[in-house]
């Protein structure tokens, strides 16, 4: 894919051509109605949003900001300009969405008007990819890729209140001005170390068709705190409870804290209740008699949720050999990402080096994520080859320190 575009002047001391266009204000639908058929003609463009999502269960979303080739603007919801035809861009394979850490924003646009991200090519991902850091923000990721310096100061500003000042303005369109430029620079870099592909694959995982964009009703329990307490059938229990919260909290648009909280849930797992009084005996529990409570109940009677499936038991020799092995296994990925100049936490996380460990050691788990696609290519192989004794490892001097014999 290609991120060449058209910019204004060219800034001396980079070569790079930075856009030098006026801030739009788009407050109904004929004003959109151009903006979105331009981004559409050009095939891509940057988009970032404002939202407030302390007291929701969907981020709401009260600006959105739109870079073209050509044009800059911010799409007011809140005075009255409808966000559907953002909707469908968003949804689009045909049109390159450049954003940074779009995870919240595509959340957004996803329960507001159910659609699936497609094409979404994320600025801090590729910036983890090209070698400049993991999880850079927005400023630090501009700086590094096109040398622009943003000069926030609206970070705590209430986005649903309107009039917004010529300032808020002016911060928020900053937050797109820059992003094509930046991902132009970056994917030059990306093509230059032979990571488009990478790049690539990991931004389909994460906002591709098969993403999961929205949490899973059926899969919220996996994020309940203090679940491990739970024994088979409690465990079965909490993962009809957890969907039930999930649906419910979605359908009143509440965040699922408001409507149970966590040690709630797990207490209510527990205890299995019977009947309003024995549920209100649960400490924490503030759901009055009437629907909600009816609802919860019979979820509890039905034990509405299938047991998960348990990881089976690890034999002791086994847990061992992780024990054991792990440092080393973790100072192959290390060098291996040092060497490639790529964040270590865009690669593997513990568990994954664990899991990863026990697979090599015939635990009959299902294959880890380090042993496919680009994952494997940088650091799964050089682990599986450690994890059978075929190399050992040595200290050299000077970056990464480690290397393999």
């Amino acid at each position: 894919m290609s991120f060449r575009g058209e910019w204004g002047v060219p800034d001396p001391a980079l070569g790079l051509r930075l856009p030098i266009v006026q801030v739009e204000q788009i407050t109904d639908a004929g004003s959109l109605e151009g903006l979105v058929r331009d981004a559409g003609e050009a095939g891509r463009f940057a988009i970032d949003t404002e939202f407030v999502w302390e007291r929701t269960y969907a981020p709401r979303l009260c600006l959105v900001q739109i870079a073209t080739p050509t044009r800059l603007a911010v799409v007011d919801p809140v005075a009255g300009a409808p966000l559907d035809p953002i909707a469908a861009l968003i949804a689009d394979p045909a049109i390159v969405k450049v954003m940074h850490a779009p995870a919240a924003d595509l959340t957004g646009f996803a329960l507001h008007f159910g659609v699936q991200p497609a094409s979404v090519w994320d600025l801090q991902l590729a910036a983890g990819f090209a070698g400049l850091g993991g999880s850079l923000s927005l400023e630090r990721a501009l700086e590094q890729a096109v040398g622009v310096r943003l000069r926030h100061a609206e970070g705590f500003t209430d986005w649903s209140k309107r009039p917004l000042t010529e300032v808020q303005i002016a911060y928020a369109a900053d937050d797109v001005r820059h992003l094509l430029a930046a991902a132009d620079a970056l994917d030059e870099r990306l093509r230059g170390l032979g990571r488009q592909a990478w790049a690539a694959e990991e931004m389909e995982r994460r906002f591709g068709a098969g993403a999961q964009v929205v949490q899973d009703p059926d899969q919220a329990w996996r994020r309940v705190q203090g679940r491990g307490k739970l024994r088979p059938g409690q465990l079965a229990t909490l993962v009809g409870l957890a969907a039930w919260r999930e649906r419910e909290a979605r359908r009143r648009n509440i965040p699922t804290s408001w409507l149970v909280r966590d040690a709630t849930l797990v207490e209510l797992a527990r205890r299995r209740p019977a009947t309003a009084a024995e549920a209100e005996g649960v400490r924490g529990l503030q759901l009055k008699r009437g629907r909600q409570m009816d609802e919860l109940l019979e979820v509890i009677r039905s034990g509405a949720g299938e047991e998960p499936d348990r990881v089976p038991e690890v034999p002791a020799e086994l847990r061992n050999r992780v024990k054991v092995v792990l440092p080393l296994a973790s100072a192959v990925l290390q060098a291996r990402c040092a060497d490639a100049g790529i964040a270590s936490e865009l690669v593997a996380t513990r568990d994954d080096l664990e899991a990863t460990i026990r697979y090599a050691g015939g635990s009959g788990e299902p294959e880890p994520a380090l042993l496919s696609g680009w994952r494997r290519e940088l650091a799964g192989d050089a682990l599986l080859r450690l994890l059978s004794g075929q190399v050992a490892l040595r200290v050299v001097d000077g970056p990464p320190h480690v290397a393999e014999a």
